[in-house]
């Protein structure tokens, strides 16, 4: 991107997340938040570690770091579903009240123009589940001595799936109403997320749903395997580098087809 080219989708992303701010939802988004964040100080203050055998107490840190783990993964899945809600009517919004119009009849690009309504509503899912998930991990840490380090990696994992989801959820936005756009994403983010723990659990994925959970987005395959540290380096099963590209292919490749839908689309 040219200077120019940079300088006008900044300013675009600001109107976005501008946009997104004033938006009600917001509120709600900041209160389910809060109490998001009093659901993961339950589960991490009852998640013992321990049990009594004998009238001796043994610990158990794999069952610690498998409860936390859980854990993590619910604030993940919470963010990308945040994602998909905010962008389903962030860029059909502007279309059907016209303002897109006006913007585009100035020298923006289309591309340019869904990116950064695209951009505006991950910043808000992103600060949400940034939030939830290195609060649990502070909260694991002192509770249950858990290293916090690998939650870097697992939000990372987490960015790159908000990022899918969001593009082609904000993708199907523009083709469907936004009941149906969030009914095929509560279902989609669900079914992968269901595929992902079967496989890692053990169970021989065939067919279709092994295709998917071999080649689609690895929305939870991702994050379990960057904690895996805290049960042991070996007990979750995957290629690290592997999800990772996986990862990359699916973002582009949904930024791209959500530009292809929207330069489709017919401004009124």
């Amino acid at each position: 991107m040219t200077p120019e080219a940079t300088r006008t989708f900044a300013t675009l992303a600001r109107e976005a997340l501008g946009d997104a701010l004033r938006r009600r939802l917001v509120l709600a988004i900041a209160v389910a938040s809060l109490l998001s964040l009093q659901v993961v100080d339950s589960c991490t203050s009852c998640g013992s570690a321990t049990f009594t055998h004998d009238g001796k107490t043994v610990a158990m840190p794999d069952v610690a770091g498998v409860s936390a783990m859980v854990v993590a993964i619910a604030c993940g899945l919470w963010t990308l579903i945040l994602a998909g809600a905010l962008a389903s009517d962030h860029l059909a919004e502007p279309l059907h009240d016209g303002s897109a119009a006006l913007v585009l009849a100035r020298p923006v690009g289309r591309g340019s123009f869904a990116l950064a309504r695209l951009a505006g509503a991950l910043a808000i899912a992103l600060t949400s589940g940034a939030v939830l998930l290195f609060g649990a991990g502070v909260l694991l840490h002192a509770r249950q001595g858990l290293a916090w380090p690998p939650l870097f990696a697992a939000f990372a994992a987490v960015a790159a799936g908000t990022s899918t989801v969001g593009a082609l959820a904000m993708a199907a936005s523009l083709y469907l109403p936004r009941i149906a756009t969030l009914l095929l994403l509560l279902m989609s983010v669900a079914g992968i997320a269901a595929l992902n723990a079967a496989s890692l659990l053990g169970s021989q994925l065939g067919g279709l749903a092994g295709l998917i959970d071999a080649y689609g987005p690895p929305l939870v395959s991702s994050i379990a395997l960057a904690l895996r540290e805290w049960i042991a380096p070996t007990a979750v099963p995957g290629d690290a580098l592997g999800l990772a590209l996986r990862h990359v292919v699916w973002v582009l490749a949904s930024a791209a087809l959500l530009i292809q839908a929207f330069r489709r689309v017919d401004l009124e």
